[in-house]
């Protein structure tokens, strides 16, 4: 039973976050609001189809779900959309699709977004919020891992298979499984700014071993990770993994290395998960620093 003071503390932050960036947000419910939430999912995802169809959206709001928009003034410029669901065993918020439009990104909306559907899970008797995103983009895991404190628990190959908009492309959907566990140390840490992220000069130096890194031309480099495999050598508790910057730039200018990046990706990832290891933060511009899981971010 979460406390009534983290919830008043998490009304609070919500509602601060949204002053920030300028915005109201709000709970979304009648069917004129929801026409105008699809046209802004619409315009962050462009995807053929709806991303989410209007009645699928009222049914979700009347059944007691958490729809929300961000709202600068009178225009809606973010949305989310999220159900109640079950992650090991306990009900949990899944945070199915959550977006900015163009013109308001890199102001805060997205953050006044999420902590208000952490305000409104906790009020609402529910402890953790589960989303899936792309582990080649380094900004959002950085958003999602560092600066919110979710934890990485699963990596899913191709998880929605083909969606073809212009997030995805054609690409494999290969997806991380973030957990927000909204009351727990880590989410308090990171809300409060009390994560202090060390240089990836400093891991370098303490020994952590790159794992996959950027080669000649930008191509992915794996090092060291058949020897990580043999069951009988030592392991680091550590290790790192360097992706792009802009996967997107990469996939414009060159498919085929942006398909080299989504496998070696895959292979580092699906590896390190078999062995224990899971992300535990990253570093900007795109460092995964692995370690055992449940481990503090940074120990």
């Amino acid at each position: 039973m979460t406390e009534p003071e983290t919830i008043d503390s998490a009304a609070t932050l919500a509602l601060a976050a949204a002053a920030r960036a300028g915005v109201t947000v709000d709970e979304v419910r009648d069917v004129d609001q929801l026409g105008e939430l699809n046209r802004v999912i619409d315009a962050v995802w462009h995807r053929e189809g709806d991303a989410v169809t209007i009645d699928l959206l009222r049914a979700l709001a009347h059944s007691g779900n958490c729809i929300l928009a961000a709202r600068s003034g009178t225009e809606m410029v973010g949305a989310s959309v999220s159900f109640r669901g079950v992650h090991e065993g306990r009900p949990t918020l899944h945070s199915h699709i959550t977006g900015v439009v163009p013109g308001a990104q890199l102001r805060g909306v997205g953050l006044a977004l999420k902590l208000r559907q952490r305000a409104w899970a906790l009020a609402n008797g529910i402890e953790s919020v589960t989303w899936t995103f792309d582990p080649l983009v380094a900004r959002n895991a950085h958003f999602n891992l560092t600066k919110l404190g979710a934890e990485a628990d699963e990596y899913l190959v191709d998880f929605y298979g083909p969606l073809h908009d212009d997030a995805n492309g054609d690409d494999a959907t290969d997806r991380l499984l973030a957990v927000w566990r909204l009351a727990s140390p880590r989410v308090a840490r990171a809300l409060s700014r009390r994560i202090p992220v060390p240089p990836i000069e400093l891991l370098l130096r303490e020994g952590a071993p790159v794992v996959l890194d950027i080669g000649a031309e930008g191509h992915p480099l794996i090092t060291g990770l058949a020897a990580r495999a043999e069951t009988t050598r030592a392991r680091p508790e550590r290790a790192l993994a360097r992706i792009p910057d802009d996967i997107l730039a990469v996939r414009s200018r060159d498919r085929g290395q942006a398909d080299a990046w989504r496998g070696a990706l895959r292979e580092v990832m699906t590896t390190l998960f078999a062995q224990g290891q899971c992300p535990v933060g990253v570093i900007p511009p795109g460092w995964y620093v692995f370690g055992p899981r449940g481990s503090e971010w940074p120990a």
